[in-house]
C-alpha cells in the first residue's frame, strides 16, 4: 500500500516536471496576430507577457495578419517619422 503510493507520488511529480519544462518552450510573439491595415508597418503599444510589454513596429500583411516586427526596449516609445519610417 505504501509502495503503491509512493510509486504514484513520484510519477506524478514527474509528469508536472515534464509540464513546466515543456511551458518554459513556450514562445509568444507578434507574428501571425490580426491587424487592421493590410501591407501597412504600424507601432503597437505591447502584447502582455511578451518583450514585458513594450512596444513593437510590425508589418501588417495582406491578409490582416502581422507577417513581420521588431521590438522595441521601451513603453509607449514607438513613432513614425514624417517619412513614415517607424521607430523606438
Amino acid at each position: 500500500m505504501i509502495s503503491t503510493s509512493l510509486t504514484t507520488m513520484i510519477i506524478s511529480l514527474a509528469a508536472m516536471a515534464g509540464v513546466a519544462i515543456a511551458s518554459d518552450s513556450l514562445v509568444i510573439t507578434p507574428m501571425g496576430l490580426p491587424c487592421d491595415t493590410p501591407n501597412q508597418v504600424e507601432c503597437s503599444t505591447g502584447i502582455k507577457i511578451w518583450n514585458n510589454d513594450n512596444d513593437f513596429t510590425y508589418l501588417c500583411g495582406p491578409s490582416n495578419t502581422i507577417i513581420d516586427y521588431e521590438a522595441c526596449s521601451c513603453k509607449n516609445c514607438c513613432y513614425m517619422d514624417p517619412l513614415g519610417g517607424l521607430h523606438c
